[in-house]
Order: structure tokens, then sequence, then C-alpha cells
């Protein structure tokens, strides 16, 4: 039997979470041999962490008393535990079950759990579905969504990844419902929540938003590789034969931290994009912003010379670095429309970057001062990947 110790009236509580479905395995398959030796034990789990890190413990911790935490403070009381069984070994003479000295340990060493519960495992674990499950489809609901959602963009910010949402609207689905009746649009519900799962890897998670709405999120997914899933989807959806009549969807992306680390904004984005396709003619798929950059938007104030083709050089300093170009204070009008070569000397340690930009606009500003935005139309691949690096690496930036 399978055995569960759950947290009651514990700060950390009882809670249901997804993380990476071969590391939940792997676990699994761990927890279910807990009766054979710990050093073999903590053998399986330091294999384990070759692959995973110290995620091993933040999971193994998870599926032993549902207690969620950081994988370096997991680790330490899943020492505690081990130590806590030697000692209870020592004491009673005897071989004591991992699951008891953990549940000793959170309840009489470290304290955690103020009213723990045993349970039968699966048991449990279907209480637990039918919470966070959508009755109709079998997909996650809502609810799973909302509490999900910020720990996975934690999850993906911890490993210094990207997660893409992708929000899923099926067209004219009223229509279709008063067309056919509410039973023909549940049939067409559950085939459509089949069609996406089939679409995406087992890392990913499908989710019935509301009515006809869906999401996806992928993890580890940067925008650029989130556009193929949700163009699969599409094409799926429209290929299938349904019983009645042929649907499609509208899909909108969205990426963090791309376009937003705030998770209700994040959201708030990916159904923006998802409203443009609709816009656009439905059965389409939109990036936010129609951007496929995976990197924050980060203001910067940089120093360095630029040079009109064919002309001499003058100073200048940026007043801010965008999507696609720079905003600069120059000492002499720019026409409009002219290439300018742009050199940045950003640090002592970094080699000078160069990019060429057109100039889109000129405002004057104060006695000979001008305000100048550029539109980038060259960088090269190794200058833009160098600038970025510099940007995340360098002290006092974020």
């Amino acid at each position: 039997m399978s055995l569960a110790y759950i947290a009651k009236n514990s700060d950390q509580g009882a809670d249901f979470r997804v993380g990476d479905p071969n590391l939940a395995r792997s676990v699994s398959e761990i927890v279910a041999r807990l009766k054979v030796p710990a050093d073999d034990i903590q053998k399986a789990l330091e294999s384990l962490e070759e692959s995973f890190g110290q995620d091993v413990y933040s999971e193994l911790l998870y599926v032993l008393a549902h207690l969620r935490m950081e994988p370096d403070e997991a680790r330490k009381h899943w020492d505690h535990v081990l130590k806590v069984r030697r000692d209870l070994q020592e004491l009673l003479g005897g071989v004591v079950d991992v699951r008891v000295a953990l549940v000793h340990y959170f309840v009489n060493v470290n304290r955690t759990l103020k009213n723990p519960k045993i349970i039968e495992l699966r048991l449990f674990q279907e209480t637990q579905a039918s919470v966070y499950r959508d009755e109709l489809t079998g997909l996650f609901n809502y609810r799973y969504f909302r509490e999900h959602l910020p720990r996975e963009i934690e999850r993906n910010d911890r490993h210094d990844n990207s997660l893409s949402l992708v929000m899923i609207d099926i067209d004219d689905f009223k229509r279709y419902n008063d067309t056919h009746g509410h039973l023909a649009g549940n049939r067409a519900l559950v085939a459509l929540a089949e069609l996406i799962e089939e679409a995406i890897r087992a890392s990913d998670v499908a989710l019935r938003y509301g009515g006809e709405e869906f999401v996806v999120m992928l993890p580890y997914t940067p925008k650029k590789d989130s556009l193929i899933v949700a163009e699969r989807i599409r094409q799926r959806i429209e290929r299938h034969r349904f019983a009645t009549e042929n649907l499609t969807v509208s899909l909108g992306i969205a990426a963090y931290p791309g376009d937003s680390v705030d998770p209700d904004d994040l959201v708030q984005k990916a159904d923006s994009a998802m409203y443009m396709a609709k816009s656009r003619g439905k059965n389409c798929v939109c990036l936010y912003g129609d951007d496929r950059r995976t990197f924050k938007r980060i203001d910067a104030k940089l120093k360095g010379t630029l040079c009109g083709v064919s002309a001499e050089c003058c100073p200048f300093t940026t007043l801010d670095v965008s999507k696609g170009g720079v905003l600069l204070l120059a000492d002499r009008n720019l026409k409009v429309g002219s290439l300018i070569d742009i050199s940045m000397n950003i640090d002592e340690e970094v080699e000078e970057l160069a990019c060429t930009g057109r100039v889109v606009r000129v405002e004057e500003s104060g006695e000979d001062e001008f305000q100048a935005a550029l539109q980038i139309v060259d960088i090269s691949q190794r200058d833009r990947h160098r600038f970025y690096e510099y940007l995340h690496t360098a002290p006092g930036r974020s």
C-alpha cells in the first residue's frame, strides 16, 4: 500500500502540482521501493540528480508529504530525515521505514506538519484530480491554471528558461452550438481536447480555460518554438473531420519573460494575441506584438560614436534601447532616411559592438541637441548575443 502524508493546517498546506513528468515518474518509482536500504535509495536519487539537479528532492518531498519547497531546502530536509531514520533504527534495533522517519521528523522535529493525515495515495490522487480536472474534457481546469502558472514561471525562471502560453478559442462556436445542439458541441469539445493533447509534448500542459477556450502551457519553450506547436495544433483541428461540420481555432501566443514577467499580464497578452488572430480572419496563429523575441525588454543608456555613411563621427548618448531600435541624443541634425553606423563601447571589458540603423525620426530638443530615433536594420548575431549577455550579467543591471 502506498501512503501519502498530507500536511493539514500547516503554513505550506496541501496542494497539487504537475512538474516534469519524467522526474515525477522516476521519483514515484523510487518511492515505491522505500522499504529497501536507505543507501540504495540515496544512490537512486543521486543518479537522478545528474539529469534533474536538486529538483529531485523537491519532487520527492512533494510526493511523500505534499510539501512544496525550494530544491536546496528540500535537500537539507531529506538529509535530516535520513539522520532521523538512522537514530530511530539504532534506538529500536530494527528496520524503520523512511516514511515513518519522515513523518516523525516533520511532526516532532521540524514541526512543519501541524495535523498530519494518512491516506492511501491512490485515493488521494483521485480526489485531487477531481478538483483540478475539467469534468467534460478531462483536461486541467481554470482553477489549476491560476494556481499552477505562477509556480511554473518560477520554475522556468530558476533554470533561466522561457515559458510560452498559447490561448486557443474555437471559431464561431456559438453558431455551431445553435445549429447542431449542445450535445454535439460537447462532443466537439472533447474531440478538440484530444487533438490538442496529441499535438503537444508530455511535459506541456493543456487546460480548458472555460467555455470554448483552451490554454497550453509550454515550459522551457521560447516564443519562436511555441509558434511551431501552435501551428501544429491549428492544422490538426482544421483537418479533423468532426461529426457535423469542420471547426477551426484562433490562437494567440505570449512568452515569459519576453512579453511579461507578471502571470496575469502574460495571460492578458496571450488573450490579446488570440483576438488579433480573430481580427485577421480566424483560423490562424498570432504572436503578441508580432515579435518572436525571447529576452526581457531592458532600459539602458549607452555611449559611443555614430558615423553616417561617408561622414565624420560624432558622439552620442542613447536615451533608450528597445525592440528593433535606439533613441539617442546627438549634437547635430540627422537626415531622416539616412543610414547610420553605430559603434558602442559599453564596458572596458566588452569589445566594441556595432550595428547599422536607419534614421526614422528627428526632433530638436535644445540648442545644438537633437533626439533621433533609429531603427536597427543590421546587427550581427554574434554582437546581438554579446549585447544581451552584457546586459544580463553586468553589475547593477537586471
